[in-house]
């Protein structure tokens, strides 16, 4: 639905509650009934989509239409609880305490409301962020982006329609608000906010310490080829990846390392650029003339420092091939565009490339491998290290699991709040005691500390003998609910 902060603040409370009594299966179900509806070809919502998000971004209606398949493909209810058991241990922790193997019962609670801050780079940005609230039973404001306001208003409609029990979790606010302040309350517990470094921090800085911020800022993905897997299949493959979102997104390959002594580099891009060509025509841009603009400058600029430009005839596709020496030079890192570009760099060998992305570790987000087996063993323990959240095959890099853990840690795991619940060892109320073993003074103490040594807690009361007050009595109790097992241990070790 969309609303204004004010209303949906006014609401939460009596939203989460109803969030709360749905069980997380119930919730992972009507996500996939919505799921099917976008796979649908005659959805109108669907349709509509398709033809305003080409009017609205540098996308053209074929690349649109593939990125909603792999958007909506995932969300099956049986992957989706799935993600929730490895995530979670067990999907029912959502739903009530669950035992564990040390005996201690556990429960998720999700941030009792999100607001999630959009990015319009690249298509269905914010979608999956939506479902993974849901799936935490958390309620959650949209602040989608102006440039692309359509695709979160259209889910959010067709979750009205086809699970009204969510719909009313979900408030998308208007594009055009951008005052954070007004969009905080004392129910918001996490914010989720994709864009540029400088819009993630100027927004942490208007948000509560106590409040969570979820970062999706600027990162930098790459390819890396051995030489011997240089080949047209590869460069197909990595013209997908490049073509899918035309570099806009955190998973775009900027970059292509072609390893080896050998130096294929050239070789390797007029492959490449062949690839681009062919994709055109299936996958074709979509580009305004300010980015026209841009591709121009891209490649006079890569043309300047040395490298060879292979470029279509208009601004379709270009493919900055830096040779040897230039690679290890790093001019390539001088020269960036948000178009379907992208620099082929010789690099000669696996240690000069790990060197060539150690000042970028921390935006490093995918990695793309076509190399052999072995060699993507060593290469992911030091990716990891650098900072690489995702290792994958070329041609998979813009198809991210759902599973993915973006920025390297799943937004499930960091929306929701655990609560242990130990059992309880209470002592029993004092008129529950009852009287096991009465005698002297030593006898007594011999009773009291073999039942101790039974995990069984005892105490003493002191009385005097009817017949002779002079001679003290002492009496031994235990709480009730031990005092079988209190007399059947003194029979056994005292004789009766």
């Amino acid at each position: 639905m969309q609303t204004t902060t004010v209303e949906a603040l006014k609401q939460w409370e009596q939203v989460r509650s109803g969030l709360q009594s749905l069980s997380v299966a119930d919730i992972a179900t009507a996500l996939e009934r919505v799921a099917r509806y976008w796979l649908n070809e005659s959805a109108p919502e669907r349709e509509q989509v398709l033809t305003e998000l080409p009017r609205r971004l540098p996308f053209s209606r074929s690349v649109c239409e593939r990125a909603l398949n792999t958007l909506f493909e995932p969300m099956t209810a049986e992957r989706l609880l799935r993600l929730l058991d490895e995530q979670l241990g067990d999907h029912r922790a959502l739903d009530a305490f669950v035992l564990r193997r040390n005996g201690v019962r556990r429960k998720a609670f999700g941030a009792n409301a999100a607001l999630l801050i959009l990015a319009g780079n690249i298509i269905g940005v914010g979608i999956w962020d939506i479902a993974f609230c849901l799936l935490c039973k958390t309620p959650v404001l949209v602040k989608p982006s102006s440039d692309e306001p359509l695709l979160p208003a259209l889910f959010a409609k067709s979750l009205a329609a086809i699970a009204p029990e969510l719909a009313e979790a979900i408030a998308i606010l208007p594009a055009t608000e951008v005052d954070i302040s007004t969009l905080l309350s004392d129910a918001v517990e996490a914010v989720i906010v994709y864009g540029t470094d400088e819009t993630v921090t100027a927004i942490k800085r208007q948000v509560p310490a106590k409040v969570r911020v979820i970062e999706r800022g600027h990162r930098v993905s790459v390819a890396i080829i051995a030489e011997e897997f240089a080949d047209e299949r590869t460069a197909e493959l990595l013209a997908l990846d490049i073509a899918r979102f035309d570099q806009r997104g955190c998973l775009s390959p900027q970059i292509c390392f072609v390893v080896g002594r050998g130096m294929k580099e050239r070789e390797f891009g007029d492959k490449v650029a062949k690839a681009l060509e062919r994709m055109n025509a299936e996958l074709p841009t979509n580009l305004r003339e300010g980015e026209k603009a841009s591709v121009a400058q891209f490649r006079l600029t890569c043309e300047m420092l040395g490298a060879t430009v292979l470029a279509s005839s208009d601004a379709s596709w270009t493919v900055a091939v830096w040779g040897e020496g230039q690679g290890t030079e790093g001019g390539w890192r001088k020269v960036a565009c948000s178009a379907r570009v992208a620099h082929i760099v010789a690099m000669p060998s696996l240690s000069a490339v790990l060197d060539a992305l150690r000042p970028m570790g921390k935006f490093l987000q995918g990695v793309a491998l076509a190399t052999d087996k072995a060699t993507a063993e060593q290469l992911a323990e030091a990716l990891g290290q650098l900072g690489a959240s995702r290792i994958c095959s070329v041609g998979q890099l813009q198809v991210p699991p759902i599973e993915w853990s973006q920025d390297g840690k799943h937004l499930i795991a960091e929306l929701v709040r655990w609560c242990d619940f130990e059992p309880l060892a209470l002592p029993a109320f004092e008129g529950g005691w009852v009287s096991v073993f009465e005698g002297d003074a030593e006898r007594t103490a011999l009773a009291r500390l073999l039942l101790e040594r039974q995990g069984i807690p005892a105490s003493v009361e002191v009385d005097f003998d009817p017949v002779d007050p002079t001679q003290p009595r002492q009496r031994l109790c235990v709480p009730a609910n031990r005092a079988a097992d209190a007399q059947r241990t003194l029979a056994q070790l005292l004789g009766g």
